[in-house]
C-alpha cells in the first residue's frame, strides 16, 4: 500500500510540476482559428467584391470562315485535272493508240495529241453491232468531208466488256487505213480524258484527198 500511496501522491502533484516549470499546455482551439483567420486574410488581399449584375462574362472566340472560290469546288477541281494532260497524259496508257500519214508535221500531231483541235462533230459508235458501226463511219467521214469540217471525234468506247481486244476500237484502226478514208485522214489520235481518253479518237482531214502511208502506232 506505500508503494500505491506514494505513486498516487506524485501524480497528485504533476500539474503544480508543470506549472512551477513553465512548461506552455495547448490551449483551445483559440489560437489555431486566429491564425487560420490570419492566413486568409492575407491570402485575400487586394481581392475587390464584384458588384452584383457585374460578373465574369465570357467571350465567345471568333469562329473561322475559310474564304472559297469557285475554283475550291470538288467538281470544278477534279474537270481541271482532267483538262491538265500533265497529270492524266493519256499517252502513258497502254490502250493510247494513233495515227499518222506521211509528211505529217510532228507539230500538228502534237496539237491532236494534246486536244489542240476544236472538235466539230461527233460519232458515237455505242451499242452499233460491227457492220452498223462501219457504215456510220464511212457515212460520217464522207460528210464531215463534205462539210469542209477539219477535226471529228470518234466515240467507239473502251472495250473493257469485250474478249480479247476491244473490237471496235480494233475495227476503227482498220477502217481508218482503208484507202477510201486514208486519202482524207491526216492523223487520228486517242482523245484526252476530259473528251473520253482511250474510249474515242480524234480524227484529223484534210481538204484535198491524198494517197499516203499511214503509219499506226498502238
Amino acid at each position: 500500500m506505500d508503494e500505491i500511496d506514494s505513486l498516487y501522491t506524485m501524480l497528485s502533484n504533476l500539474p503544480d510540476f508543470v506549472k512551477d516549470k513553465r512548461i506552455p499546455l495547448k490551449e483551445s482551439g483559440k489560437a489555431s482559428c486566429q491564425d487560420e483567420q490570419l492566413a486568409y486574410a492575407e491570402a485575400m488581399e487586394g481581392v475587390r467584391t464584384i458588384p452584383p449584375g457585374k460578373g465574369l462574362v465570357r467571350r465567345k472566340a471568333p469562329t473561322k470562315t475559310l474564304r472559297t472560290t469557285a475554283e475550291d469546288d470538288p467538281k470544278t477541281l477534279i474537270e481541271n485535272a482532267l483538262r491538265d494532260k500533265h497529270q492524266l497524259n493519256v499517252t502513258n496508257m497502254p490502250e493510247f493508240m494513233e495515227g499518222y500519214a506521211d509528211g505529217t508535221n510532228p507539230l500538228t500531231l502534237e496539237k491532236l495529241r494534246g486536244g489542240k483541235f476544236s472538235v466539230q462533230k461527233i460519232l458515237d459508235l455505242h451499242g452499233y453491232s460491227i457492220e452498223e458501226a462501219r457504215e456510220s463511219f464511212e457515212d460520217f467521214i464522207c460528210s464531215s468531208v463534205r462539210a469542209g469540217i477539219n477535226c471529228v471525234k470518234v466515240i467507239h468506247g473502251r472495250g473493257l466488256k469485250s474478249k480479247g481486244t476491244p473490237i471496235l476500237k480494233e475495227k476503227l484502226k482498220t477502217w481508218i487505213i482503208q484507202a477510201m478514208h486514208r486519202k482524207w485522214i491526216t492523223a487520228f489520235s486517242s482523245a484526252l480524258m476530259c473528251d473520253g481518253g482511250p474510249g474515242a479518237t480524234y480524227v484529223l482531214l484534210r481538204k484535198t484527198p491524198g494517197k499516203k502511208y499511214m503509219h499506226i502506232i498502238g
